[in-house]
């Protein structure tokens, strides 16, 4: 399947559940490495911790609502792990 075609193909629950996690794991290694990248230093792992968690929640709140789009952008950013 293209990517033309998947993009215009309804969105299934099984792609709001895919966004959801690609989304939640994309948003805690956006989160983290922005954070250590474009933050004042130091901090503590404390707080890289509370910007992980953060926003790995807003990844997976934004991946379940808009599934495709997320998916697309943070794919990438989920197989750092």
């Amino acid at each position: 399947m293209s990517f033309k075609e998947w993009w215009n193909r309804p969105i299934r629950p099984s792609d709001r559940i895919w966004g959801a996690l690609i989304g939640a794991f994309g948003g805690f290694w956006v989160g983290l490495l922005g954070r250590v990248f474009l933050g004042g230093v130091p901090v503590s792992l404390t707080v890289l911790a509370y910007w992980a968690f953060g926003a790995a929640v807003a990844g997976l709140v934004l991946g379940a609502v808009f599934p495709k789009a997320s998916t697309a952008v943070l794919f990438p950013f989920s197989t750092f792990g």
